[in-house]
Formats: structure tokens, C-alpha cells, sequence
């Protein structure tokens, strides 16, 4: 089975295996908000279908995904980012699945693309993807759990090195602090990952599910979602966020004030 929904593609490529891919590379999978609404509807038709055991979440060839639409942003201020409760969506879509949900990250994982992989239960990566959280470069956040869970797995100096200045680090490197579960060759994570999932498939659906709500429980403990997104929509109304996002649109360097 195959279906698409434009910005989104859904298949289901080995038995009790669903994949749902992010398509929008002429944007590098930017998730603006039509995006996620049709994301969400894939992942909800999946968690639903009593035949699918485990979700595979990708991207393109080149990029997993660059993070949140930038153009939408820049027309949200906080008022406005409140109202319509931003990502929040996407946050408690991803925490209701009770399925594995396995990450294939091939290229770029960044911003809200990162946060997404970060929801995910499994991350299988290449030797060239990227994470990363660059959301102060243009003077916002992340706000969709990045601080708590970029924190929670890495620890407070590497997670303040990284949201602080906005920097990115290798497959390798997120290897090494425990964010991926293993690395394969450019061009082959999905594949590699549709083994794990398949794998997956195979064992027995409530235990898996009884094991992923423990582990989660103990994450969540860690956690204080609502308070980063308070501080994130807080951003929206700032004189950084607005100079920040000309400066990235117009393509120059941000000037503080």
C-alpha cells in the first residue's frame, strides 16, 4: 500500500511495517503547519491499523528535515503562537502513538526536525546526517521538547553547548552521547531501519508497548514541556525573533540590540 497526501507519503513496504515520509525537499522538509496536519494523519491511520506493529518516520534522500517553515513563523507572534497552541499538536500526536516509532535520518536532522527524530523511540542514522538545534540564531527556542529531551539524554553542559550556540554534531558524535542507535552508509538508513522494524514487528505488540510506556515514564519524569514551550511562544513577541528572521530571510547577519 502506498498513499500520498502531497506533502507527506505513506507506504507500507514490508508486512506490519508503515513508513511515512516527509515530502517537501524543495524546502528540506520544512514543517509548516499543512505539513504537520497531514503528518499527523498518517501517523494517527497507522497507530489505529491494528496491522501495523511499528512506524518508520523519514525524510528525503538528502535531508530529514530542517525544521520548522520559517515564512510561518515570521507571521507569529506570541498572542498568536498561543492561540493556536503552535506544535503543540505535533507533540501530543507523537506521544499518543504506543507503537515503536523508529527515526531514519538520512542528511540533516535540524530544529524541529531534530525535535522530531527526538520523539521517536529509535534513531538509525548515515555517517553524513546532522543534528542539531539552531533555533537561537534566529533568536527563538526549541519548543517542541528539545531543551528537556536534548538535556535528558546528553546531559546539561553538552545540551547548553549546543542550543546556546546553536551548533550542530556528527552521526558520530550523537552516537557517542547515546541520541542514535546505529549508523549505516549514505543511502541505505531506510533500508537498515526497515530491519530493525521489522524486527519490531515480530515481537509481541503489548509488551512493547508496556516496555515503551516504562521507559517513557522515566523520561517524562525529566521533562517540563510546558514550561519550554511558555518560554518558546514568550520568544515570539521579542525584537530578537523579528530581526533574527528578516536577518535569515534577507540572507545577512542578525544585528542584537
Amino acid at each position: 500500500m502506498a498513499t500520498s497526501t502531497g506533502l507527506v507519503l505513506a507506504s507500507t513496504p514490508i508486512p506490519k511495517v508503515r513508513v511515512i515520509a516527509f515530502n517537501r525537499p524543495e524546502k528540506r522538509n520544512a514543517l509548516s503547519q499543512p505539513l504537520i496536519d497531514q503528518f499527523l494523519q498518517e501517523l494517527s491511520s497507522a497507530a489505529r491499523d491494528s496491522g501495523i506493529h511499528a512506524i518508520v518516520i523519514t525524510g528525503s534522500a538528502s535531508v530529514f528535515s530542517a525544521g520548522a517553515d520559517i515564512k510561518e513563523i515570521a507571521s507569529l507572534d506570541a498572542e498568536a503562537a498561543q492561540r493556536c497552541r503552535y506544535l503543540e499538536d505535533l507533540c501530543n500526536g507523537m506521544q499518543s502513538v504506543r507503537k515503536p516509532l523508529l527515526a531514519s535520518v538520512e542528511g540533516m536532522a535540524l530544529g524541529g526536525g531534530f525535535e522530531v527524530a527526538l520523539m521517536c523511540d529509535l534513531i538509525m542514522t548515515s555517517h553524513q546526517a546532522q543534528f542539531g538545534l539552531p533555533e537561537v540564531k534566529i533568536g527563538l527556542i526549541p519548543g517542541a521538547g528539545g531543551t528537556q529531551r536534548l538535556t535528558n539524554t546528553v546531559g546539561k553542559f553538552k545540551a547548553m553547548e549546543m542550543i546556546l550556540l546553536g551548533t550542530s554534531i556528527t552521526s558520530q558524535e550523537a552516537k557517542s552521547y547515546g541520541l542514535v542507535a546505529d549508523i549505516f552508509e549514505p543511502g541505505t538508513v531506510l533500508k537498515n531501519s526497515l530491519t530493525v522494524a521489522a524486527r519490531l514487528a515480530e515481537l509481541s505488540p503489548g509488551a512493547l508497548s508496556l516496555a515503551k510506556e516504562a521507559i517513557r515514564r522515566s523520561d517524562d519524569k525529566g521533562r517540563d514541556d510546558d514550561f519550554e514551550r511558555s518560554l518558546y511562544y514568550s520568544a515570539f513577541s521579542s525584537s530578537h525573533k523579528k530581526e533574527g528572521i528578516s536577518a535569515f530571510l534577507e540572507k545577512r547577519s542578525p544585528k542584537w540590540q
